[in-house]
């Protein structure tokens, strides 16, 4: 009798092992050179989106040198790849596409200058890049365009722009209607010289705007505050992620930031909502030694962070985790396309060292897998990752994501050209 109830016992146990779902295995479907005539910023910056995926398409933009804003489609039940349609021309590798979508297929693309206005292009027909109307110019001496759409498909920009010192700006343009005039979101807290910023946006389903940003400055130079704001009336006004009102513009006295010192060299990634509503962004810290990525975000009581540095280095033990990109799909799994350098490298900026790897979670961060992604070059580096996030506040699918295999380059259009690499996932 003892044994046969040991036997039933052990027979449920393992029947619940078996039964029990283990998390999801994300693995690379394909890679593919898009491009041999890269610029030299070719999938850069991470605030752009450069990837949407719809009506059983993958749709890619990117920069060809040196300034040339370009559009590819994969057909995903067919396995082929579009011809690829230039847009439009920028003025240099800062130029690079920001792209999304409407409820009815449209594309809106914005790119291009470096401290100029921006161009807008809407596309002719939905689901099409071979059509597209006449530019539109916009904008206030505005460079990286951080673009989304709403459910009433009004478009959010965030860039940096405005009179010197630089600010971070924000505009709106109602479906069928024009720009409304810049507002000032964040101001730099210094009077003179040159200004820099991150400034992705994101929209969650709800229709809360999400805003992450670094403030760098050069007294001393240096990425010396990361902050964050929400807008939960369309961008009427701004708030802390505790609710607190926040007065524009933003500056770095204001209660809205994540990270601050003057010791501190940062710069942000992209910003991402998880299944809660709650925003993740992506801090790179150039003044540690060994440089790390943290990875914020917000449990909707307080900000907390995990550092990327000991999850890389237990495969990789001599690196440093440079900058990473960050996105979730509509299972909850978390995606961040990370740089990795060589701890011995004496730059981080376009290092031949620089590679590529995947790192995805499916309890929230709780636990890593890691997938080396880029093929090694002792000549090239493998950086400037962009990874497909939602465009609008619908969720996304398993995301694809590019990156660029080449050097700086020097300066703003010299240089040699470089490859655009995509890279399609799949989960099983």
């Amino acid at each position: 009798m003892k044994k046969n109830i040991i036997m039933i016992i052990s027979i449920i146990l393992i029947t619940s092992f078996c039964q029990k779902k283990l998390p999801p295995k994300v693995s690379v479907q394909f890679s593919k050179i898009l491009s041999t005539n890269g610029s030299t910023r070719a999938t850069a910056y991470m605030a752009s989106n450069k990837i949407i995926s719809a009506n059983g398409k993958i749709y890619v933009a990117w920069l060809d040198h040196v300034a040339d804003i370009q559009i590819k489609a994969y057909d995903i039940q067919n396995q082929w790849w579009s011809e690829t349609v230039l847009v439009g021309k920028g003025v240099d590798n800062h130029s690079g596409p920001a792209m999304t979508m409407d409820n009815n297929g449209y594309f809106h693309i914005v790119f291009g200058p470096h401290h100029g206005p921006f161009q807008y292009i809407r596309s002719s027909l939905p689901y099409d890049i071979t059509q597209l109307e006449p530019v539109q110019y916009f904008g206030i001496n505005a460079t990286y365009p951080s673009l989304i759409i709403d459910a009433e498909d009004k478009l959010h920009i965030a860039y940096r722009g405005g009179p010197e010192p630089r600010r971070l700006m924000y505009q709106q343009k109602p479906k069928n209607g024009d720009w409304t005039d810049p507002v000032e979101l964040v101001y730099p807290g210094v009077d003179s010289g040159y200004t820099q910023y991150g400034n992705p946006l994101m929209i969650a389903p709800d229709g809360t705007i999400h805003l992450g940003f670094h403030i760098y400055d050069m007294l001393p130079p240096a990425g010396k505050s990361v902050g964050y704001m929400r807008s939960c009336d369309g961008g009427k006004s701004w708030e802390t992620a505790d609710g607190e009102p926040v007065d524009l513009p933003a500056n770095p006295a204001t209660p809205c930031f994540i990270e601050q010192g003057a010791e501190l060299d940062m710069r942000c990634g992209n910003i991402a909502i998880d299944l809660d509503g709650n925003p993740w962004m992506t801090v790179f810290h150039n003044e540690t030694e060994p440089r790390t990525v943290k990875l914020w975000h917000h449990d909707g009581s307080q900000w907390q962070n995990i550092d990327l540095l000991p999850i890389v280095q237990k495969h990789f033990p001599e690196w440093e985790v440079l900058y990473s990109c960050v996105t979730f799909d509509e299972g909850g799994m978390l995606y961040s396309v990370s740089v990795i350098q060589h701890a011995l490298a004496k730059t981080y900026w376009g290092d031949p060292s620089l590679e590529i790897v995947l790192l995805t979670s499916a309890d929230k961060g709780e636990s890593f897998e890691i997938i080396p992604i880029s093929k090694v070059d002792p000549d090239l580096p493998n950086w400037l990752p962009n990874i497909e996030r939602p465009f609008s506040p619908k969720p996304i699918g398993v995301p694809s994501f590019l990156y660029t295999h080449g050097g700086p380059g020097v300066g703003l259009t010299e240089g040699e050209a470089t490859e655009v690499v995509f890279v399609k996932l799949q989960k099983k």
